[in-house]
């Protein structure tokens, strides 16, 4: 086998994808019906949608080739075409490079950024100013208000599964897949708008501008931090626990390890990973606290705002224009991950339901995800007929996530097939040693001492102890919970945008992110010294 079931084409006209920011999203080879029913009809459409009403692109470009060219599946593995993204940043005036250190992070392996002739557009470059425009004025997005009622009512909405038909089942879980498309379409707007603002304060106030975008407020995937915190402040035996336990499960259910891809286990599916993630705040002392920890950030954002004003001060266009992006980049990274949170919300509904399936056909219920969406129907009709081709599917699935996908894939050189792929038992990287300084992005300004705990599962996060600096290979809003007794946060990947800058600096705690192959170059337990402003790691 050289291709897996659900891999997509790889687009000419766009040659360059890429892994960052997708392993974030999806670390692990997505599953068959993750990819058939969630992303490649409802995301991955969405995706495209939002590229055209961002106003970078008209939709015949995006469909000329016959493919969607936004991201792409390869050997299971979902990628994020940077050329899609680096054509944004000539158009918009940012430059691909400007694209590439906001999105992707500066890694030495990265392709060469190549113009193609149709890469400069003045109609769409006065589309993004327009954009632009809305980005640092607006302080409101109904049609996103409008998105975040709809998938907050998802779960009060939800019909009781258990005595639906099989037939029912399918139809509820194919319903999201719409709603999948039209919240992706928001997310792609907030999420490649969120750079506006810091690479305008960038421009004006370098050394400052990591420090003026913290403590947006309002972020929802730091809010399932703030419940659990309060939760492991009460006596888990108590009335009390049990029921804030079980609103916490309604509120926050659909979060979780993966949470992209409906194969995986969330919060509400396995409720075990939240207690687990409850557990390990217990040791941590009050001060730990996130509300605690965001009114220091304020203050200190407070802070740098004075410094940047006055650096500027009579210069009222400067000044206007700090505050107009200061303001703009806050908003903007809680629109992202509100927008996020409310695909996510949709996708558990079909997690839920498709389990519901598997329960009543399948000796393993999770098995259901190894089934493509065309074959539910024909599933629903005759479960049986379909052992031999899950068992088949299954052991081909497992051996991809034994792989190491390529970074990035050009399609310019060809799509590497299965048969390409290093195991990951071989991938050899140098261990630091002492006095080794590794290099990645600034997430979160501080300065932090303390022992390295590599945790490569937000599932199991007993190793890690009140004060350790936490090292991760991405971060989604299942790892958030363990940001809270960590001294500090390393992550492998990342850039300016992603999951783990945006709510370290929610709640106040040093952040390096893109120390590429720190998971395996930091042995476990050493002591180490992060600097969140510079983004280096030293190890002591």
């Amino acid at each position: 086998m050289t291709r897996w079931l659900i891999d997509t084409s790889a687009s000419s006209r766009f040659p360059v994808y890429t892994r960052s920011n997708a392993s974030d999203v999806l670390p692990d080879p997505l599953s068959p019906l993750g990819a058939t029913l969630s992303w490649r009809p409802g995301v991955m459409e969405g995706w495209r949608d939002g590229n055209v009403h961002n106003g970078a692109f008209l939709m015949e470009e995006l469909t000329a080739e016959g493919l969607n060219p936004t991201c792409g599946i390869f050997n299971g593995y979902f990628y994020v075409n940077a050329s899609v993204v680096r054509v944004f940043g000539e158009r918009s005036g940012a430059g691909a490079a400007g694209i590439d250190a906001a999105f992707f992070g500066n890694r030495p392996d990265t392709p060469p950024y190549v113009a193609h002739p149709d890469d400069q557009n003045a109609e769409a470059g006065a589309r993004i100013g327009e954009r632009v425009g809305w980005v640092l004025s607006t302080t409101e997005w109904p049609d996103m208000d409008e998105s975040k009622r709809t998938a907050d009512g998802l779960r009060a909405a939800r019909p009781d599964l258990s005595a639906a038909s099989d037939a029912e089942l399918v139809a509820y879980a194919r319903s999201m897949t719409a709603l999948n498309r039209r919240f992706f379409d928001d997310h792609v707007i907030s999420s490649s708008n969120t750079a506006i603002g810091p690479t305008i304060l960038g421009q004006l106030v370098p050394h400052l501008m990591v420090r003026l975008i913290a403590g947006a407020g309002d972020v929802d995937s730091a809010a399932p931090s703030g419940a659990m915190w309060k939760l492991s402040r009460l006596d888990p035996s108590s009335a009390e626990f049990r029921e804030g336990f079980e609103q916490f499960l309604h509120t926050y259910g659909s979060r979780g390890p993966n949470e992209w891809d409906i194969y995986s286990d969330v919060w509400e599916t396995r409720p075990a990973l939240a207690l687990a993630l409850i557990d390990s705040m217990r040791a941590a002392p009050d001060e730990s606290a996130p509300e605690a920890r965001y009114d220091a950030v304020v203050a200190d954002r407070e802070a740098a705002t004075k410094e940047a004003l006055a650096l500027f001060e009579g210069n009222d266009e400067a000044t206007g224009t700090l505050l107009a992006a200061q303001a703009s980049a806050m908003r903007f990274n809680a629109w992202r991950e509100r927008t996020k949170a409310n695909c996510i919300k949709a996708i558990n509904e079909q997690r839920v339901a498709m389990l519901e399936l598997g329960r009543r056909h399948l000796a393993e219920p999770k098995d259901v995800f190894l089934l493509l969406a065309e074959e539910l129907d024909g599933f629903v009709a005759d479960p049986g007929s379909f052992a031999t081709t899950i068992a088949e599917r299954k052991a081909a699935w497992r051996h991809l996530w034994t792989l190491e996908p390529p970074y990035f894939v050009q399609s310019d050189r060809g799509v590497p097939e299965i048969e390409d792929l290093q195991p990951k038992a071989d991938v050899q990287v140098t261990i630091a040693r002492p006095g080794d300084v590794l290099t990645g992005a600034p997430g979160c300004a501080g300065v932090v001492r303390g022992r390295a705990c590599v945790l490569l599962d937000a599932s199991d996060p007993t190793a890690l102890e009140p004060g350790d600096i936490l090292i991760a290979p991405n971060t989604d809003p299942a790892w958030t919970p363990l940001f809270v007794p960590a001294g500090g946060v390393i992550v492998d990947v990342g850039a300016l945008n992603s999951h783990a800058i945006i709510v370290s600096r929610e709640l106040g705690i040093p952040c390096a992110v893109s120390v590429v192959d720190a998971t395996k170059r930091i042995p476990h337990g050493a002591l180490v010294e992060l600097d969140g402003g510079a983004g280096t790691v030293t190890m002591l």
